[in-house]
């Protein structure tokens, strides 16, 4: 028994791809006459019915020239076309388009048109209502961080003080009492020894944790200190990790660098926590004079891209904060062949200003 085909015959896509696709798809002839129409808008006829009708019919009376000019110069050289045009409906209501024309080629001639068109407003009001999100999911980020911020700050400044101060009375305290001799004092000493490494313990505590909040480091010299001390906790793990960084000396944006920070610390802890690998790599170099890329690499267990459970929220993380500034993370893993996080960022973004309400950089 023969084997059934891949695909259905192309007539049968086409005709489903063409109603199911959300824009107006048309085929034009060399005469610039329709041939196909997937559906029709409101007011108009059925979608049959326009059939043999020139495509300027639909355009308003200022713009046939335009779109004239347009079609003929994609049927004469075959180049594909962007342009934005006023449809018409016969009660008069006008509403622009942006529209793609694209040349049918057979055997080396262009023999008809096919024009794709989506009403304008939709397109510019999705891109408003996704600028406006992103907007406010930056200003949200830049809040946390500066929360992370004053909340490092707060215990750097405070418990941190009090603990080193505490630390000083203790060792005196344990000084002077060892030095006395006296063997009725060993429980003394035992216990100030204790309480010593307790608190030598919770000051390493809080350094942890003022560092986990925002390493001040990110703040004082720059991305790539801060990224260096990343890769300083991952050499305690791994074997080898290889951090290059051809970076201008000029800083770049506190969020950007605020961002890169955070994809390297959640790809690096993915690698302590999943990887096992014993190798690793940390890149940061500029691209052009914009932009600048990163990317984290490891030589460890990879993982199935497409199967990640969905409580894990680092890798989502990652895409999340890299399209904040219209971009995509690439996250390229395969089981047993390490995994590869790469994000271009802008070095300074236009639409994100970087500053707090009181005007404080964060």
């Amino acid at each position: 028994m023969a084997e059934s085909p891949l695909l259905p015959d192309e007539r049968l896509l086409w005709r489903a791809l063409a109603a199911a696709i959300d824009c107006f798809v048309v085929v034009l002839d060399r005469d610039l006459r329709l041939r196909f129409l997937n559906r029709s808008d409101v007011g108009f006829m059925a979608a049959a019915e326009h059939l043999g009708r020139p495509m300027t019919d639909f355009v308003a009376p200022d713009m046939h020239e335009t779109v004239r000019r347009t079609l003929l110069e994609v049927l004469a050289t075959g180049r594909a076309a962007s342009y934005e045009v006023v449809g018409v409906n016969p009660a008069g209501h006008k509403a622009t388009y942006a529209a793609r024309v694209a040349a049918v080629i057979d055997d080396g001639a262009v023999v008809a048109l096919v024009v794709t068109a989506m009403d304008a407003k939709l397109l510019h009001d999705t891109e408003r209502t996704l600028r406006t999100e992103r907007e406010v999911l930056q200003q949200m980020l830049r809040t946390q961080e500066r929360e992370r911020q004053l909340v490092s700050y707060d215990i750097h400044d405070g418990l941190a003080q009090y603990q080193a101060g505490a630390i000083m009375h203790l060792e005196a305290c344990l000084h002077g009492v060892q030095s006395r001799q006296d063997p009725r004092l060993d429980d003394v000493v035992r216990s100030c020894a204790e309480s010593l490494r307790l608190m030598r313990a919770a000051a390493s505590e809080a350094r942890r944790l003022i560092d986990g909040l925002r390493p001040p480091m990110l703040d004082e010299l720059g991305i790539e200190e801060a990224v260096e001390w990343l890769v300083e906790q991952m050499r305690e793990i791994v074997p080898t990790v290889e951090y290059v960084h051809p970076l201008p000396p000029r800083r770049m944006a506190p969020e950007v660098e605020t961002t890169i920070f955070r994809i390297v610390q959640e790809s690096l802890s993915n690698v302590r926590k999943h990887a096992g690998a014993t190798s690793v790599r940390v890149v940061l170099e500029a691209c052009g004079a914009d932009d600048v890329r990163v990317v984290v690499s490891d030589d460890g267990a990879g993982f199935d891209v497409g199967a990640v459970p969905a409580g894990r929220f680092g890798l989502e993380g990652i895409r999340q904060r890299a399209r904040l500034f219209g971009r995509e993370a690439v996250i390229v893993s395969t089981p047993g062949r390490g995994t590869r996080v790469e994000v271009m960022l802008p070095m300074f973004p236009a639409i994100a200003a970087g500053r707090d309400s009181a005007g404080d950089t964060i």
